[in-house]
């Protein structure tokens, strides 16, 4: 259903349900503005109808050495992270 016929946060919550994976697909999906879906996510976690969860890629914080491209892969101190998003229970 349409952003327009549910409001923005709802239709937003709804696609976070249905496993939607990424902020642009929720945008596509819903018609939406990437940055008012990002706002609505951001929204959605703050008042605690979505949880938010990191996921670490990358080297450990102690250093490379368990993946199959241990040595020197390159990647920044400041690791990239994943984000999941799931309805909050």
């Amino acid at each position: 259903m349409s952003a327009s016929r549910l409001g923005p946060v709802r239709a937003v919550l709804d696609q976070i349900g249905a496993g939607t994976p990424t902020l642009a697909e929720i945008a596509r999906n819903t018609g939406l503005d990437e940055s008012l879906v990002r706002a609505a996510v951001d929204h959605l976690i703050r008042t605690g109808r979505i949880d938010s969860n990191r996921l670490p890629i990358g080297c450990p914080p102690g250093g490379c050495g368990g993946c199959a491209v241990a040595s020197d892969c390159g990647v920044p101190s400041s690791r990239p992270t994943l984000v999941t998003l799931s309805l909050s229970r």
